[in-house]
């Protein structure tokens, strides 16, 4: 059987609609699903609510899914018949469905009416899930916000920032003026999470330089503000803007605040955006014609060669040594007082490898002596302990001189003259070893002359050892001497005298001082890959890696692949004295006593390793 299904609707002005569609079907699904064959649009029907059947000769059977209730010609029902012949209505929520045959082009089919009927003021499906009649109008409500967010936002900040002004410490309890806080503070201001005026000491002021010298008092200036404004570039359309706006509100050029930015998130402050350091060294000589400053912009393609600060002589009579910065590309060479080959002591196969594996029992030594086994860390793993003597030459350099029941006697290191107190000490206070003759237990030959002439002989030695110790002071302090083969040595100026002395070693910890490096982030790299200290045969050599090498690893602003990106902010300080960039420090000294990074200047040691 053929079905013709029609759906009536009304206009506003009463003018009827019919839309018709046929389905040739034996069975029509009713329900609020689009895939229906007799689809009604409410609520109150569900997807699949009812099917009609075709039973044969007019006859039509309507039965609600899972037993739901119809009104079939005004009977409640689960299920009825209908003939079509007599006709017969369906009603389903607010939907009526009337059942007649078909007349005229029609004839023949079995024709089903859909109507939604309404009740007597028909309420439009927007109106009647809206919740306009509950809550006040957009107008009121807008208001309504508007005034709570002036009150909230900007009166309430106001008087907790007014009521508290002044007080040390505020209470712990939320406070109005943070809700215009743009973010937490870094961990080096953590401390001040709750004390706004520490920074903030007038309203709508910005922060000045004077609220962050209150506590960082030895904070040098990075350059006189005249030489800075007249390193400054032009600027372009847009930053000039931004900095008539900045100044328009009161905001200071090149503060502190400029370079150091708070409220970016707890953990470690943010570094300075590298744009902010290449603005002015960009073509810096261009502008600053007198700077002895290279010009720089970018660490992979824009940055001149490495210029360690390097010491050209050792501390003379008066303590003062001579540096000199010299460009890695000139192999530069330093005078550290020490005669210290690294080619020698890392080799594989000489005899300092045969003594290390004959120590590797006692101090764990490998095949060969590695630089782990005398460069110790220092705590924060940044730098590296200056050489001792006694932590890191004695067991191989012996200084023993003497045996004196069981207890072994050693020169003074590092000390000149109780070397030479102590070789003559031990000449004056000690016998020339006695001969086997004159111990009683010689084999004896007939006659007196020989034991005579021994006895001489003897007596001779022990008149004149005294004087023997000159010979032994001079020979400790030449070639081939317990000093001579790894001291420098300052010869008297009088050929008779003794008063040999030792020029003062000094150890430089570090050379890049307008420059930081962290050998805690390196810790996974061998030794090897920067410095090369297995092909250095003399101890001038200055072991320290180009550019090209950083380069391998580090590039600029910007990185590609397993490339770091290394801006200037990772290696520089802003400031002009010796300390390290404030992140580098902050990590390295947190849950650690602070320490001055003026601890790791050029260390003065004596050669027995003190500092």
């Amino acid at each position: 059987m053929s079905f013709v299904v029609r759906y009536r609707s009304r206009t506003s002005g009463g003018r009827e609609i019919v839309r018709s569609s046929a389905v040739d079907k034996s069975e029509l699904k009713i329900g609020r699903s689009a895939d229906s064959d007799i689809v009604l649009t409410d609520l109150g029907v569900t997807l699949h609510h009812a099917t009609i059947r075709d039973l044969g000769r007019n006859l039509l059977s309507v039965s609600g899914e899972k037993n739901l209730p119809l009104v079939v010609n005004g009977r409640s029902t689960a299920r009825a018949d209908i003939n079509a012949m007599r006709g017969g209505s369906i009603r389903i929520g607010p939907h009526r469905l009337d059942v007649a045959m078909g007349a005229g082009e029609e004839e023949g089919r079995i024709v089903i009416t859909v109507d939604r009927e309404e009740g007597p003021e028909p309420v439009s499906t927007r109106r009647l899930f809206s919740l306009g009649r509950t809550v006040p109008g957009k107008r009121v409500s807008a208001w309504a916000f508007v005034a709570l967010i002036l009150i909230s936002c900007l009166a309430w900040p106001i008087y907790s920032y007014v009521s508290n002004k002044g007080v040390e410490e505020r209470a712990d309890i939320f406070h109005g003026d943070t809700l215009w806080i743009s973010g937490s503070m870094s961990d080096a201001h953590a401390n001040l999470a709750n004390d706004c005026q520490a920074c903030h000491v007038e309203a709508f002021v910005s922060v000045r330089d004077s609220a962050c010298l209150e506590c960082h008092t030895d904070i040098p200036d990075h350059a006189d503000a005249d030489i800075m404004a007249q390193s400054e570039p032009e600027l372009g359309a847009g930053r000039a803007f931004l900095r008539a706006v900045a100044t328009t509100f009161n905001r200071p050029e090149r503060s502190c605040a400029s370079c150091h930015l708070e409220h970016e998130g707890a953990g470690e402050m943010a570094a300075a955006p590298q744009q902010f350091c290449a603005d002015c060294h960009t073509d810096l000589d261009t502008r600053l014609t007198e700077t002895e400053i290279f010009n720089a912009h970018d660490f992979g393609d824009d940055h001149p060669e490495f210029r360690p600060r390097i010491m050209t002589r050792p501390a003379d009579d008066t303590g003062m040594a001579r540096y000199r910065r010299v460009s890695i590309e000139d192999n530069p060479e330093e005078n550290t007082g020490l005669k210290f080959p690294h080619e020698l002591h890392l080799s594989e196969t000489n005899g300092v490898a045969r003594m290390a594996q004959r120590l590797s029992a006692d101090y764990g030594f490998g095949e060969a002596l590695a630089c782990a086994d005398c460069h110790v860390p220092t705590p924060d793993r940044t730098r590296f302990e200056p050489i001792s003597m006694e932590a890191n030459c004695q067991m191989c350099h012996s200084l023993a001189f003497d045996l004196i029941g069981g207890t072994i006697r050693t020169l003074r290191h590092g000390e000149p003259e109780m070397v030479i107190a102590d070789i003559r000490a031990f000449y004056r206070n000690t016998a020339p070893r006695r001969p086997i003759d004159l111990s009683g237990m010689e084999r004896r030959r007939p006659g007196e002359d020989s034991r005579a002439r021994t006895v001489g002989r003897y007596q001779f030695a022990a008149r004149t050892r005294f004087a023997r110790a000159d010979d032994a002071i001079r020979a400790v302090f030449s070639r081939d001497g317990a000093c001579f083969d790894c001291h420098e040595v300052e010869r008297p100026p009088i050929r008779a005298s003794l008063s040999f002395d030792i020029m003062p070693v000094r150890q430089i910890a570090r050379y890049m001082h307008s420059g930081w490096f962290d050998h805690g982030a390196h810790e996974t790299e061998d030794c090897s890959t920067c410095h090369e200290a297995d092909t250095s045969e003399e101890a001038s050599d200055v072991l320290l890696p180009g550019i090209a090498t950083c380069r391998e690893c580090h590039a600029g602003g910007t990185a590609s692949g397993d490339e770091i990106v290394s801006t200037c902010a990772m290696c520089h300080s802003y400031h002009a004295d010796d300390a390290a960039p404030y992140l580098v420090r902050a990590r390295n000294n947190r849950g650690q006593r602070p320490r001055s990074v003026r601890d790791y200047g050029s260390l003065t040691i004596n050669p027995r390793g003190d500092r």
